[in-house]
């Protein structure tokens, strides 16, 4: 009795073993649904650095002053310090100094002298003289005049004075007015200094008049 194809490819097979099923592996996390994580801060550059360097770049870009600017301001300069000095020597304390500051100078003092011969003016006596500071820085002199009697009484007096003008003579023409009769001298003390003058008008000896000056 011949076989069918079917039932000779027939396969006896057992029982099948109850197997439990393989867990299924967790899937692999997508790219996307990664945690997200703060990227760390990079360090930034110190401000000292930056401002250095920041100034740095500044400075190579200042362009330099043209040579006509340095000119202009060199003799903008030079006129400032020219006035400045001219105004300086027109006044006569600063230019004293200034003069003993730069030159040798002598040693102050000053000058008294009659420019004239004394005369006689109705009841007043004319005193022509002169005084001619050198180097001392004094604006401003006094001077008193006497009118003497034969035995030194005084018969008048009078005060002037006098602005001096440093190392120009200051001619003046002193007017002292007579209290008495026998005027026969006139005496000029330079007041806070040693000079003085002294004039009489009629010598016993000589009958002529005569002049004294202390220095």
């Amino acid at each position: 009795m011949s076989q069918t194809p079917d039932e000779s490819s027939e396969k006896v097979v057992g029982p099948e073993r109850d197997t439990d099923p393989e867990p299924d592996a967790d899937p692999e996390p997508d790219a996307d649904t990664e945690p997200d994580t703060d990227p760390e801060p990079e360090p930034e550059p110190s401000r000292s650095r930056r401002g250095s360097s920041g100034a740095g770049r500044r400075k190579r870009r200042t362009p330099s002053a043209s040579p006509a600017r340095r000119a202009a301001a060199t003799a903008a300069a030079l006129v400032a310090v020219a006035v400045l000095a001219a105004g300086l020597w027109s006044v006569p304390p600063v230019r004293t100094v200034l003069l003993q500051s730069f030159t040798r100078q002598q040693t102050p003092f000053t000058e008294l002298y009659l420019t004239g011969t004394p005369s006689f003016d109705g009841g007043d006596v004319l005193v022509p003289l002169a005084l001619n500071a050198h180097g001392t820085g004094i604006a401003q002199y006094q001077l008193k005049l006497t009118l003497e009697s034969a035995k030194g009484s005084p018969l008048g007096t009078a005060t002037v004075k006098v602005k001096a003008r440093d190392g120009r003579a200051v001619p003046v023409v002193a007017k002292v007015r007579r209290t008495g009769t026998g005027v026969t001298s006139v005496r000029v003390a330079l007041v806070g200094h040693p000079q003085s003058l002294h004039y009489s008008f009629v010598t016993r000896a000589t009958g002529t008049p005569s002049a004294t000056t202390t220095p």
